[in-house]
C-alpha cells in the first residue's frame, strides 16, 4: 500500500502518497480502487506501468507547494471535473501527489466542500480527520478559497 493511504469517503474516495512499489497496484486493487488521479508534475516521479495501465488513470499536473509551487484555479477545476465524472460512473478513486500532504489533500477538500456543502475550513477539518497527514499550505488554501468563491457565483 502506498504510504499515507487514507479513505476520505469509504469505498469512494481515498487519498495518499505516490504509489512507488509495484506491489502498490495489487494493494490498491484489493482496496477496491478502480481509478487513480495523479497530481504530480511530469518528470517528478516515474509512474509505474502497472499503475498507469492497470487502472483508469489520469494526470493533472499541479506544482508542489513544498517546493514553492502555487496551484491555479484551473488545475483544481480540471482535477475536480475528472473526479466528479469518475464518481458518477461509479469508480472508486485514489487521489495522490508525491507525499499525500498538500496537493491531493487540497483536491479532496474541494471535493468534500462541494459534495457535502461544507465551508472550506470545515472541509479541511473533515479531510484532516480522515487523513492526518493532510496539510494544505497557505497558497493552496488561498487558491481553494478563491476557487470555491468563483464556483458559488
Amino acid at each position: 500500500m502506498p504510504k499515507r493511504f487514507s479513505w476520505i469517503i469509504p469505498n469512494q474516495l481515498a487519498v495518499g502518497s505516490f504509489p512507488h512499489q509495484t506491489t502498490s497496484a495489487s494493494q490498491l486493487r484489493r482496496e477496491g480502487i478502480t481509478a487513480i488521479l495523479c497530481l504530480n508534475e511530469e518528470g517528478e516521479q516515474p509512474v509505474p506501468d502497472d499503475i498507469q495501465h492497470g487502472f483508469l488513470w489520469q494526470r493533472v499536473p499541479i506544482p508542489d507547494g513544498f517546493t514553492g509551487g502555487v496551484p491555479s484555479e484551473e488545475q483544481f477545476d480540471q482535477a475536480l471535473k475528472i473526479l466528479n465524472r469518475w464518481q458518477r460512473k461509479g469508480h472508486v478513486v485514489y487521489v495522490h501527489c508525491l507525499a499525500g500532504v498538500g496537493r491531493s489533500a487540497s483536491v479532496c477538500c474541494l471535493y468534500v466542500a462541494q459534495k457535502q456543502g461544507l465551508g472550506l475550513e470545515d472541509a479541511i477539518a473533515f479531510v484532516k480527520e480522515q487523513h492526518h497527514y493532510a496539510s494544505p499550505d497557505k497558497n493552496q488554501v488561498q487558491v481553494m478559497r478563491s476557487y470555491l468563491a468563483s464556483t458559488d457565483e
